[in-house]
């Protein structure tokens, strides 16, 4: 390859990609979205462009000189659809040998049992799952185009600089409020950490046999949510978790959740002015910072649900044609991100 353009570079996954790649001396471009977002990889000596997928200009130009794009870049629903269609469409224009899309496992909803790539796809009414399904669609249609695509469905990624699976969860289980579910909590939880999910991408750019076709990456070690609570909560050396009563959870999740989706409107439609409120007022900060405090340490109900699905990620078809097998286990990834997480003072 000549030069691999990275879409979403300054994320969670693309920066690990950006970072990953640039230490192997691959050739690459990194593809972000605003210049303020790009601390984390500037620290490498790798080029950056302005690359908004929902800009198609910008593709046009970020793509120049590359053979080959790992599509990371997400946001809403239509940034996940339309913005996969530009950076496809901009690719087959410019002959482009190879794209890798991430995907998700969230293409099954909620299915339960030994899964593999064959599964139908469901949204289950869950947006970001529906976005992907459909994003996967234009993968299709490409690719009956002739343009050389592959499919990647990672599990829960975790790992340093992992907001959702890890920053989030490690600040629940430090806050002394957090605890095991009980029968609540036994549903599986397909880790897999993140560079795996990089030695996944790497493979499949290189595999010939990988095009044209869609990959599950999961972990090696499928634990259930109980076991990664009280994993994580031991890698960050806090007292034993508690058994929690999951009824009293439910119900708190449900009182919460019509105050979750009111503040998402608020923020959306009215964040200037409440931000405004709060640097002006200490009594409307103390009040959003405890309402925040609260919903973050409930879960919602679809968490609750999740904590008690029963599927695993089979990753037979990975394994035999992309050679992927996961390097990284459970103990030893949360323990790197505990590491991590006090050595930038993220709990303190």
């Amino acid at each position: 390859m000549k030069r691999v353009l990275i879409t979403g570079a300054a994320g969670f996954i693309g920066g690990w990609v950006t970072e990953t790649f640039a230490r192997a001396g691959i050739p690459l471009r990194a593809g972000i979205r605003r210049w303020n977002s790009a601390v984390r990889i500037a620290r490498q000596p790798v080029e950056m462009v302005l690359c908004d997928v929902m800009q198609p200009s910008q593709l046009q130009g970020a793509l120049e000189g590359c053979d080959a794009v790992v599509h990371c870049a997400v946001g809403s629903p239509q940034v996940i659809v339309e913005g996969t269609r530009h950076v496809l469409q901009a690719c087959q224009a410019q002959g482009v040998q190879r794209v890798v899309h991430l995907s998700s496992v969230a293409v099954y909803g909620w299915a339960t049992g030994s899964i593999d790539e064959a599964h139908p796809l469901r949204g289950d009414g869950n947006r970001y799952g529906e976005a992907k399904i459909e994003a996967e669609r234009v993968c299709t249609e490409l690719a009956g185009r002739g343009l050389p695509v592959v499919v990647l469905r990672p599990s829960v990624v975790y790992g340093p600089f992992s907001d959702v699976w890890t920053v989030r969860f490690a600040r629940r289980l430090w806050s002394g409020r957090w605890g095991t579910f009980g029968a609540g909590g036994e549903g599986k939880c397909n880790l897999v950490y993140v560079t795996d999910v990089v030695q996944a991408i790497e493979r499949a750019l290189q595999v010939d046999g990988a095009v044209g076709a869609v990959f599950n990456i999961n972990g090696g070690e499928v634990v259930t949510w109980n076991e990664y609570f009280t994993r994580f909560n031991e890698a960050l050396g806090r007292d034993p978790l508690p058994r929690l009563k999951t009824w009293k959870i439910g119900l708190r999740a449900r009182v919460l959740s019509p105050v979750r989706k009111t503040a998402r409107f608020a923020l959306h439609r009215f964040g200037k002015p409440i931000l405004r409120l709060h640097s002006k007022s200490a009594l409307a900060a103390g009040i959003m910072k405890a309402t925040e405090s609260s919903l973050k340490l409930t879960p919602t109900s679809d968490q609750l649900k999740r904590f008690r699905q029963d599927a695993e990620y089979r990753i037979d078809r990975a394994r035999d044609v992309l050679g992927y097998e996961p390097r990284v286990g459970v103990t030893d990834g949360l323990e790197f991100c505990a590491a991590w997480l006090r050595h930038h003072g993220i709990l303190y």
